[in-house]
Parts: structure tokens; sequence; C-alpha cells
């Protein structure tokens, strides 16, 4: 029987490198593999020096180069590897893409726009939504957070705020935060939170990045469960007065996980309330599955993101590697 051939997206955060391998049929939409993320916190050098320093560049080059390692004795015939927002803000950026690029041995770390970010993102969590129909996309990452508005499979409306559960979490100074933590933590949500895009009427809301995705575990409930403003009150109250330790043993959250959570809840109930949401579904797709249906649609212009990430548009070429892979 032919296999379908294999695909898979590496996202270089702020936070962490996130692997995606997906088999990829022909008309079909992409079927995750397997995910692997290996935490790096790129954001913590560009946070407190302005630029990635040689250490964490060292960690994000072995990581990347494991999991280039891990992709290729999948099958995989093409890789995406993208970097966002701490690579967009490091003084070093470029070099450090270039860095990567070469320690990988991959093809180019493409540094992404915050507007392809944005897209790539929605594009990935809708793909399971019905063509057309109106949606919200919140994606939380370490050092940025992305808001985007639109259709499913179409073109979005997006905006990209410098606030991210890394940025934010990482004010606190004792574990559980004091109550000056809380505040510095709420400030800097407060400040970083401006006016946002226009709403489109009555959409699907849907939440994809690491916190938005662990928040129903540490509540005790299944991966994709819905979140009620109410729900993310609640988990910022237990991030209150119960240390990341004991949340994490509880819940099985990875303990740097937890702690940047309580970053990201913040972010997340502050857009909920400006944006008058109700609820929102966590997604496990997002941009990493976005990255490889761009690949499938476009090829090496994937990172460029010119509109949705329709499902492949070379379907020829798909097939031939089909073929070459049974």
């Amino acid at each position: 029987m032919t296999r379908a051939p294999r695909f898979a997206a590496i996202d270089v955060g702020s936070n962490t490198v996130h692997l995606l391998i997906a088999s990829c049929p022909p008309n079909r939409l992409p079927i995750p593999l397997l995910r692997r993320r290996e935490f790096v916190q790129l954001g913590q050098d560009v946070n407190g020096a302005g630029a990635i320093g040689p250490e964490r560049l060292e960690l994000a080059s072995r990581a990347m180069r494991r999991q280039v390692s891990d992709a290729r004795e999948a099958g995989v015939v093409e890789i995406a590897i993208g970097a966002t927002q701490a690579l967009r803000s490091a003084a070093n950026g470029p070099e450090v893409a270039e860095r990567l690029s070469a320690a990988a041995a991959a093809g180019p770390v493409r540094i992404l726009s915050a507007a392809a970010e944005a897209q790539l993102a929605f594009d990935g969590a809708t793909m399971t939504i019905s063509p057309g129909r109106p949606t919200l996309v919140l994606d939380i990452g370490g050092a940025s957070a992305q808001i985007a508005g639109g259709p499913a499979g179409g073109r979005c409306r997006h905006s990209s705020l410098g606030v991210g559960s890394g940025s934010v979490a990482r004010l606190a100074s004792s574990d559980p935060p004091s109550p000056q933590d809380w505040m510095a933590m709420e400030r800097r949500v407060e400040q970083l939170i401006p006016d946002l895009i226009p709403l489109p009427s009555h959409p699907v809301a849907l939440g994809t990045g690491g916190t938005i995705t662990n928040l129903p575990r540490l509540l005790g409930r299944r991966k994709g469960a819905v979140l009620r403003l109410r729900d993310v009150e609640v988990i910022i109250e237990t991030f209150r007065s119960r240390p990341a330790s004991e949340l994490s043993e509880r819940s099985g959250v990875d303990l740097e996980r937890t702690r940047l959570c309580r970053g990201g809840a913040l972010i997340l109930a502050q857009m909920m309330d400006l944006l008058q949401m109700s609820w929102i579904r966590s997604s496990e797709r997002g941009l990493r599955d976005g990255m490889i249906a761009a690949l499938l649609a476009q090829g090496g212009n994937w990172w460029q993101a010119p509109g949705a990430g329709q499902l492949p548009e070379r379907e020829e070429e798909l097939t031939r590697m089909a073929t070459r892979s049974g």
C-alpha cells in the first residue's frame, strides 16, 4: 500500500522549539503523527539583554538537530522552519536564524512577520471549521500574542501584541507569586493589551498555543475543552495560592509550562473581557499545522503566507511523492 508523504514544521518560539510531523494524503487534511517540544526560552535572553546569547543559541541548536533527526527518521520529505517573536525582536535575530539554519542543515530558518504568524496560526486552528464560517483565533505565545478574525479558510485580520506568557510570568519572584508579584503581572498585561480588532459576527472562538491548550488540564478537564471566563478566573485564583509544583503534579502538565500558564491565564482573561467573549475552545492545531498546510500549498514560499492555508495546490507533486514513499 502506498504511504502518504510526510512533512514537518519546526517552530522556534520564545519558550520552546516545537516539532510537528504530519502525514499528508492528497486531497485530505494533514494527519498529525508526532508533536514534540523542548523548552529553550530564547525570550529570557531577549527580555534581559535584547539579544540571544551563545548558551541559549547552543540549546536551541541542539534541540533543532534532534528534531530534524527525528523528522528524517520518520521519512519526512520537506521541513518548514519558522521563528517568531524572540527572533523578530532580538538585536541579533537574523544572525541567530543563520546559525540555527546551519546547525539544523534542513533549510533556512524563516523569521515570520507578525502578520504571517497570525495567518498561519489562523489557518492551522481553523482547518476543521466549515469554510467561510466566522472565526476568532487567540494564539498566546511566550513573548507575543496574536488575535486573528475572519472566515475560516480565508484571509484574516489580526492584532499582534507584544505580551506573552513568559514575559508576564517572569515578573513573579516567589512561588506562589506574592500579592506584589500579581499586581506587577496584572499591570503588564493591562499596559500591553490595547483596543483590539473588531470581532466577526457570532464567531467560533478558538484558542491555540501552550497556555490555552494546557489550561483545561490544569482545571482537571480533557484537552480541547471549552473554557469560560469564569474558568480562567478560577485557575488564576488557584495560581495565587498554590505552588506550581503542586499544580504540575496534580495535572500532569510540565512544571515549566505550569509556571508559564500563570502569565498566559492573565492575558487570556484580559482578552476575553475586552473582546466580550463568553467562551473559547482550545485547539490542538495551530501555527505548526498552518506551516505544513502552507508548505503543501506554496512550497518554498510557505513563510510568506499570502492567504489561506488552502490544501494542496501541488497535488501532482504530492502524488509523485506518495508513489516514491510506497
